[in-house]
């Protein structure tokens, strides 16, 4: 088991002002100067699929429009089963997707979401507007479930004078804490924003246990994904691992730190750097 140690982790980052897709091939290209064949032992864990498709199209730039073999890029908020078959996720990674339920097609999710509103409110509202309360209860489980949580303690949420009115809130809620996971059981899915998270995970435990053997490079999250985050923390502390984050201010203070919003640009690496200590 690969014990992570703050005093090994190798967090990098690349300024605001410079162009990130550029600095990071161009620092890769460096790194394997004379032997390009050497960025295939490379892993790139990146944010999106746009993210990868800017590292590619650098790499075009940088070898001048020649062909090049290009390191794995893998989209950690896009995964899907042809992005983990086709990006080479390495030293048998991702195995765990084949023990898994399929994530439920979007489309799929909205009609089955839309009958339940529907049934719920029991034809009293108009077929497009439980179309849209389902848009809105997909939005808030995806919420959810991206941040780990549960709708267990609904009931609780507000103060006992309160509790009446939020009754009718939770009783409608039951839709995604009663009656949804009985649909997907049914259906032989699970949700896509869970099925991440038990992606992320196995891929962190297994390489707790076994190390990759060529450099992997997580560039561009700033871990607002818990599951990711894990992930990125594991990285930074592997030999010959690293962690590059995307405009990091290092000129503020603790005290600007402190007082940073969740909505302010900065925040989420800061609260990434915290986690990792």
């Amino acid at each position: 088991m690969f014990t992570v140690s703050r005093a090994s982790k190798s967090v990098y980052t690349i300024p605001s002002g410079a162009p990130f897709a550029d600095v990071l091939t161009r620092g890769l290209l460096e790194q394997v100067s004379g032997n390009p064949l050497a960025l295939t032992d490379f892993t790139l864990l990146l944010p999106t699929r746009r993210a990868a498709r800017s590292i590619r199209e650098a790499f075009l730039r940088m070898s001048g429009g020649e062909p090049i073999l290009l390191p794995n890029l893998i989209p950690l908020g896009d995964l899907d089963e042809e992005e983990i078959l086709l990006s080479g996720w390495p030293d048998g990674g991702f195995s765990a997707a084949n023990d898994l339920p399929p994530a439920v097609p979007g489309l799929r999710r909205q009609l089955l979401l839309t009958q339940l509103v529907h049934a719920k409110e029991k034809a009293s509202v108009p077929i497009d507007q439980s179309a849209r309360l389902a848009s809105e209860l997909g939005r808030l489980l995806d919420q959810v479930q991206t941040e780990q949580l549960s709708f267990d303690s609904l009931i609780e949420l507000v103060p006992a004078e309160l509790a009446e009115h939020w009754q009718l809130t939770v009783d409608f809620l039951e839709i995604l804490s009663r009656e949804w996971p009985n649909i997907l059981a049914e259906e032989g899915y699970i949700d896509p924003a869970d099925r991440r998270n038990l992606l992320l995970e196995a891929q962190t435990r297994n390489w707790r246990i076994s190390p990759p053997k060529g450099p992997v490079i997580a560039a561009g999250s700033t871990g607002s994904i818990p599951a990711t985050a894990k992930l990125l923390d594991l990285v930074a502390a592997l030999p010959n691992c690293s962690v590059v984050l995307p405009g990091l201010d290092q000129t503020l203070s603790d005290e600007e730190i402190e007082v940073l919003e969740e909505s302010h640009p900065q925040y989420g690496m800061y609260h990434l750097l915290e986690r990792m200590e």
